[in-house]
């Protein structure tokens, strides 16, 4: 197991596909500094780390889940799956060793993100105004899980379908769809003008997607106790390798 895992880790952290993706936390980050910069300079403004600072979330779940598909399809397509079945390798091994480094993908991702906003926020802007240094380790730590998550179901999602095509398309349409969905939910929960008017059952779904399933913490600042988001994290890794897990295993690989 630890043999694989190490294995897999080691394709992952010296594949290319995984560069791009840290160089599209850092691209995307800078870009946005400067055309923020570029606004606030016209009005004569000093740039406010929050505005600057937590932009990853925006196109986390899109990064996290293209790179562990991506990643996690190439170990068919190059029949390295095949292989390591053929060599003795068991499947719930490999299948978890795969889990794990998208897993892993998605914190590395996230620590970057999270290092080079602190970087930003100390050197190109006045400071945080209405967050403390707790709140942002909370908010970076709750990503950072979040992410993980995110990244355990897509690789869990590509095994299952046994590196099918169709997994980009599944899989980058359930984000997709989440994050459409829960900018609609926390419009319904959290109304500009007035009160909630929800009731009922509408009422408990719409705040248990919003309390407890990941895709839903990229799009708002932590609001519940994390209690909440280490048991939303933590139920959605467990249901993506348990039913992983039983479609792997019973899986015939080409």
């Amino acid at each position: 197991m630890f043999r694989n895992l190490y294995a897999d880790t080691r394709n992952v952290l010296f594949s290319r596909g995984f560069h791009t993706g840290i160089l599209a936390v850092i691209v995307y980050q800078l870009f946005y500094l400067v055309c923020v910069s570029l606004i606030y300079y016209f009005l004569k403004d000093t740039v406010a780390a929050e505005d600057v600072a937590f932009v990853f979330p925006s196109m986390a779940a899109f990064l996290v889940t293209a790179s562990t598909l991506y990643l996690t399809d190439r170990e068919f397509s190059d029949g390295c799956i095949r292989n390591k079945l053929i060599s003795g390798v068991k499947r719930s091994d490999a299948f978890l060793s795969a889990v794990c480094t998208g897993m892993m993908q998605g914190a590395i991702y996230a620590f970057v993100a999270a290092a080079l906003s602190t970087v930003v926020a100390v050197m190109f802007t006045g400071g945080f105004v209405t967050f403390s240094v707790n709140e942002i380790a909370d908010y970076w730590l709750i990503l950072t899980l979040a992410c993980m998550a995110v990244g355990a179901f897509s690789t869990s999602l590509i095994m299952m379908l046994g590196g099918s095509k169709a997994s980009y398309v599944v899989g980058l349409a359930i984000a997709f769809a989440l994050k459409v969905y829960d900018t609609f939910i926390l419009d319904k929960l959290y109304p500009e003008k007035g009160f909630c008017q929800l009731s009922g059952f509408k009422l408990l779904m719409y705040r248990f997607i919003d309390r407890f399933i990941p895709y839903s913490y990229f799009s708002t600042v932590p609001h519940y106790d994390m209690g909440s988001y280490v048991i939303g994290c933590a139920g959605m890794i467990l249901i993506s390798v348990v039913a992983g897990l039983l479609v792997f295993n019973r899986k015939q690989i080409k």
